[in-house]
């Protein structure tokens, strides 16, 4: 259980250190990019890190292409901030968890449009 909480902590401390340093990149490419998640491997060599932004589809690739351009300088930031012997690697993916969420409620939604236009 306490690999697990360290694992989950190590976790945490690497989203809060990429967020804090996506306010310092100069790149404009990170504007209102917001780092949703982190999970970390057991042995801690990788990470995957969760991101979401505004502005719609056209934008994810751009962004995509903003982190890997900027993954070493990240990595780099990653490890002094963790401390550990290695800094692990770190791949990003959208998050596309909020689209998801979007089409269920959108599903629902008309889903209950008929039903409710039947009863009155």
């Amino acid at each position: 259980m306490a690999q697990k909480r360290r694992i989950y902590q190590i976790a945490e401390k690497i989203r809060t250190t990429i967020a804090s340093q996506l306010f310092h990149v100069a790149d404009p490419r990170f504007s209102l990019v917001t780092i949703t998640s982190v999970v970390a491997s057991p042995d801690l060599r990788h990470a995957k890190v969760y991101w979401v932004a505004t502005g719609g589809k056209e934008r994810q690739g751009e962004i995509a292409q903003a982190f890997e351009s900027a993954s070493g300088l990240l990595k780099r930031y990653v490890g002094e901030a963790l401390g550990i012997r290695f800094s692990p690697d770190l791949r990003f993916y959208y998050d596309d968890t909020l689209d998801t969420v979007d089409e269920v409620e959108r599903l629902f939604a008309k889903i209950k449009r008929p039903s409710s236009e039947g009863e009155e």
